[in-house]
């Protein structure tokens, strides 16, 4: 008996030290993450790989906390430390409440609705002779959402069919000015263009920067009023997250290919889009006029690109939102990387991630501002 309770002992102090050992390693890479992202002293693309798993990190460090609770409770403050540290840190761009600001002066409430459309899904039935429903709900949605300036992504027209002249449906409906990625392509046949503004104010200059096919930079200063504002609309590079994919996988080797491509997409994406967000800044600071950011960073609040723009203007999330604001309708599903922010001339009202519309990959958003 006195054997058997030994080595029941035995078994429980290594594996308390097992754990021990695993809880020191993960706070000193959480603390190193930490580091990274509110230093910004290293940009390398594993830097960055570091920093977007922070939320992974606080995970594990929550189910420690809960072990040691367990077993060994005063060992519990290690990573409940840890995680304290991260919530005042970060805590608000990962989550907040706030109430819509009643407007208490004068001025111009201006709503900025902003949607990755997944080219609408058009892509899939341009071919058809006619339209398809659920092309016709998803167009129906952008065009009759009340917002007088809209900022699109991945945003498709045809002219082929009368449902699909998207950009002359927008004009129809009062939507006289206009900037495009492509702007050959906006009537078109087959009418690719990118990313777009459409606007009721007028716009009075504009202007692009195209990095690829559907990624680059579309501005446009927007007369309000006896007020101008520059609206920048982004779409950078594509995150890589193909989480679908990986689980779809029925072989280990499926498994395996499919997480390189993962890795090497997201190791791509992080060098593409530091570059990227480097052009928006210089977008930002040649602009006469206050700034509103809108678009699909295709990066967490736990990013280069999201810390670099944060530490020029203020994120209207965190100054305005509720909840978590996850905006990516795919897997991993928790994740926040369609973004708006705004100069702090602009007073922001209300921000919205609208969440039950699930016609594209993106969740829209839309953030009130008033142009007093």
């Amino acid at each position: 008996m006195t054997i058997r309770m030994r080595v029941g002992q035995l078994i429980a102090f290594f594996f308390r030290s097992l754990l021990w050992s695993l809880n020191l390693f993960l706070v000193l890479y959480t603390c190193m993450a930490y580091w990274l992202l509110y230093s910004l002293q290293i940009e390398h693309w594993l830097a960055g790989m570091i920093m977007i798993s922070i939320p992974v990190a606080w995970f594990l460090n929550l189910v420690i906390v809960f072990l040691w609770l367990i077993t060994r409770p005063w060992r519990s403050w290690l990573s409940g430390l840890t995680l304290l540290i991260g919530i005042l840190l970060f805590g608000s761009r990962t989550f907040v409440w706030h109430r819509p600001t009643e407007i208490v002066s004068q001025g111009t409430p201006l709503k900025v609705f902003s949607y990755n459309v997944q080219t609408f899904g058009e892509l899939e039935y341009w071919q058809l002779p006619q339209s398809v429903p659920r092309v016709r709900r998803t167009l129906s949605y952008v065009l009759h959402y009340d917002a007088p300036i809209k900022c699109f992504q991945e945003f498709y027209s045809s002219t082929k069919i009368p449902d699909y002249d998207i950009v002359g449906r927008f004009q129809k409906a009062g939507y006289n000015y206009a900037a495009f990625l492509h702007p050959k392509m906006a009537h078109a046949v087959n009418g690719d263009i990118g990313i777009a503004i459409f606007s009721i104010y007028p716009i009075v200059e504009s202007g692009r920067e195209v990095f690829d096919t559907h990624n680059g930079i579309v501005w446009a200063n927007i007369k309000i009023g006896n007020d101008t504002i520059r609206v920048i609309n982004v779409h950078l590079h594509s995150m890589g997250i193909r989480v679908g994919k990986v689980l779809k996988q029925k072989q280990i080797k499926g498994v395996q290919h499919e997480t390189r491509g993962v890795l090497s997409a997201l190791r791509t994406g992080f060098i593409d889009r530091n570059e990227e967000v480097r052009k928006v800044e210089q977008y930002i600071q040649n602009s006469p006029y206050p700034v509103i950011i809108t678009g699909d960073h295709n990066d967490t609040p736990y990013s280069v690109v999201y810390e670099r723009l944060r530490r020029i203007l203020p994120n209207t999330f965190e100054e305005a939102g509720r909840g978590f604001g996850f905006s990516y309708n795919r897997l991993p599903g928790f994740i926040r990387i369609d973004h708006q922010f705004h100069d702090p001339k602009i007073p922001v009202l209300d921000f919205e991630t609208i969440n039950y519309i699930k016609y594209s990959d993106h969740y829209p958003i839309a953030g009130t501002y008033l142009i007093k």
